[in-house]
């Protein structure tokens, strides 16, 4: 193999696969690939000055070749570098948490404007729960917008996830309020929460069914992002559903506010739960191309 510099091998690698990789990474462009290997290398201690006329050649020990064997069998872009940005900042990512999604900024905007119009009316210290929390990446950016501190928890079932948001909020303890707490929780939902009140509660919890709703999961998503936080059995789905909203019900203080993320095709009935396990206002908001995405709710 003749020796050619890192930009060449990268634009011929590109044009030769275009087609392939649009089907992995919808709307993925030359430009953002640079930029995704850049940052992949500035990682990696890789010297980034020049890096793309610098001489490339492929070698089982170069983290740039397994950059591209990466790409090639469709890993997500974000677990390749083990980060993802959300909202307004970076976060560790890794196969035992969703990649966190733009539309679920959308839940982070509602929640930080309920909380800073609590603030508004009061000077206590207001309590947020974040349940089956991944990376942190929700809780963690309302701890982040809150003009005053919050007294955040944050569940999840899986342990392994937990220690991602640990080092998450670890790493970007220094743009959150000193005062701010969070209590990490390993428990499925909130069972283990049961004596604790809370202002505000969201989650964005598994919610395809794993039968119905499995074939049209992208084939990236299912291949390689955790089941356990984006798959139910359809069996059981109501039910977990009604347990999970009777628990939050249960732990709200009055006039406090529920937010959640769901599935388009079933949020319509989940809302209709909601309101007959005793909520006092339930509606169903879209999320940027106009679907069903989000409960929320108001004891």
């Amino acid at each position: 193999m003749t020796p050619i510099n890192l930009g060449t091998y990268l634009e011929k690698f590109f044009s030769e696969r275009e087609i392939r990789l649009s089907e992995l990474y919808p709307g993925l462009s030359i430009n953002r690939l640079k930029d995704e290997l850049k940052q992949y290398a500035r990682q990696r201690k890789v010297n980034v000055d020049d890096l793309f006329s610098l001489r490339y050649i492929p070698s089982n020990t170069n983290p740039i070749t397994y950059f591209f064997d990466s790409l090639i069998k469709g890993y997500p872009l974000e677990y390749i570098r083990g980060r993802a940005h959300f909202y307004k900042s970076e976060f560790d990512v890794s196969e035992t948490v969703l990649i966190p999604r733009s539309e679920t900024e959308i839940l982070v905007e509602t929640a930080a404007s309920f909380l800073r119009d609590w603030m508004k009316m009061s000077d206590e210290r207001l309590k947020v729960l974040d349940i089956g929390t991944g990376s942190g990446a929700i809780i963690i950016s309302l701890l982040q917008e809150m003009p005053r501190p919050l007294e955040a928890y944050a569940t999840d079932i899986s342990k392994d996830a937990l220690e991602v948001t640990r080092r998450n909020y670890f790493n970007l303890r220094y743009t959150i309020p000193r005062e701010s707490s969070l209590r990490l929780v390993h428990t499925d939902r909130m069972s283990d929460l049961s004596e604790e009140n809370f202002h505000l509660i969201v989650s964005n919890p598994p919610y395809i069914k794993k039968r119905e709703d499995r074939d049209f999961v992208h084939n990236q998503v299912d291949t390689y992002e955790p089941h356990l936080a984006l798959y139910l059995e359809d069996d059981e789905y109501d039910e977990w559903f009604r347990t999970l909203f009777k628990q939050v019900l249960h732990s709200l203080y009055e006039e406090g506010i529920f937010i959640m993320e769901g599935h388009e095709d079933h949020l319509e009935e989940l809302a209709n739960v909601c309101s007959m396990i005793g909520f006092s206002s339930v509606k169903v908001l879209k999320d940027y191309t106009n679907r069903n995405r989000f409960i929320f709710a108001k004891k």
